[in-house]
Formats: structure tokens, C-alpha cells, sequence
């Protein structure tokens, strides 16, 4: 079984920030610049927390990851339209 996870970070490198961002694609989708609605399965849930631990400093990193049920994620209110555009790829000759 899936759950949907929604899971913010606050981490102060850049280079492990965009090592948990490019990991936490694999899983969902990004709503914010720190935060994904991921879809995890049960089974794959050790590893998933395992993985991210190692990709932190504990002392002055934070990843939380909210469990939420299907009535509550059917409840979600989303005023506005704001949404992040992903990054453009451009090429550059030189």
C-alpha cells in the first residue's frame, strides 16, 4: 500500500539540499522549493527514511515527513495558482 507523504526540508548546504531535492523527484512532486507530495509504499519506507538520514547533517539539517491520510489530502485547499516552473534547460557554445 501507498502512502502519500508530504515532506519539507530545511538544509544549509546547497550541495545536500539538491541531493534530497533530485531524490525526493523520483518520488512525487515538488509544491514548493522545499517541499514534496511524495507517494511512497509502505515496503519501500525504510530505505526511503534511511536514504535521506544519510543525506543530512543532523545537527543542523531538519527533513520532516507528514503521513496523510486519503480524506485529508482529498481536504487540501490550494487558494491562488502559484506554481513553481521547473528550471529551463539552455545550451551554451563556446
Amino acid at each position: 500500500m501507498a502512502l502519500t507523504t508530504l515532506v519539507c526540508y530545511d538544509i544549509s548546504r546547497d550541495a545536500a539540499r539538491a541531493r534530497v531535492a533530485g531524490y525526493l523527484q523520483h518520488w512525487g512532486d515538488r509544491i514548493q522549493r522545499s517541499v514534496f507530495v511524495c507517494l511512497i509504499d509502505t515496503a519501500d519506507l525504510p530505505e526511503f527514511r534511511e536514504r535521506l538520514a544519510g543525506m543530512i547533517n543532523p545537527g543542523t539539517d531538519a527533513v520532516h515527513r507528514v503521513p496523510l491520510c486519503a480524506t485529508c489530502w482529498s481536504k487540501t485547499v490550494v487558494p491562488g495558482q502559484a506554481d513553481l516552473e521547473p528550471d529551463r534547460p539552455y545550451w551554451i557554445a563556446l
